[in-house]
């Protein structure tokens, strides 16, 4: 049986921050008029929640990045942050929930607020790291980020390119 791949707790909170910000800057887009005729559904939010949820295991990378990565000196103020983090991601979901049709600007601003605060308790979260585990998850971060470029924009070769690796020990 192949060994399973190692976690990469660092990169699951920069990745799922990096889906927030993402989502905050579509709805104050919409919310701003600068993207027209795009309609965002309660229960688009809701079930996009529950897959990054699901899907990113964010309360598992969290735990396992404060247990074995963070700082003692910080491990308080971390679990402080990953509560935060988790309860605006659950609010995100209810808040949408609750809605009966269509968004309104007001809706807009109020999930767009809780990603952002997502957002910030996640990068605070990551900046409570030991330098030398930043610069690792930020060095997994930048490469990933390329190799989706590539991949979008059509011109990613494996034979030219390379499998996506993660060992930057070296």
């Amino acid at each position: 049986m192949p060994e399973m791949p190692e976690e990469r707790s660092g990169l699951v909170v920069l990745r799922v921050a990096e889906v927030a910000q993402f989502q905050e800057k579509i709805l104050r887009a919409i919310l701003n008029g600068d993207i027209k005729d795009v309609i965002v559904t309660p229960q688009q939010i809701v079930f996009g929640t529950q897959i990054l949820l699901r899907n990113s295991n964010i309360a598992g990378n969290i735990k396992l990045m404060i247990d074995n990565e963070v700082p003692r000196r910080n491990q308080r103020e971390a679990r402080i942050k990953a509560a935060n983090t988790m309860n605006a991601l659950q609010r995100v979901s209810s808040t949408a929930a609750k809605v009966e049709g269509e968004l309104k600007p007001t809706d807009y601003e109020e999930l767009a607020n809780l990603y952002r605060l997502v957002r910030v308790e996640l990068n605070s979260l990551y900046d409570l790291l030991a330098p030398k585990e930043k610069e690792k998850y930020y060095g997994y971060f930048v490469a990933v980020t390329e190799y989706e470029k590539k991949i979008a924009e059509g011109v990613y070769n494996p034979d030219l390119d390379g499998v996506l690796k993660f060992d930057y020990a070296k």
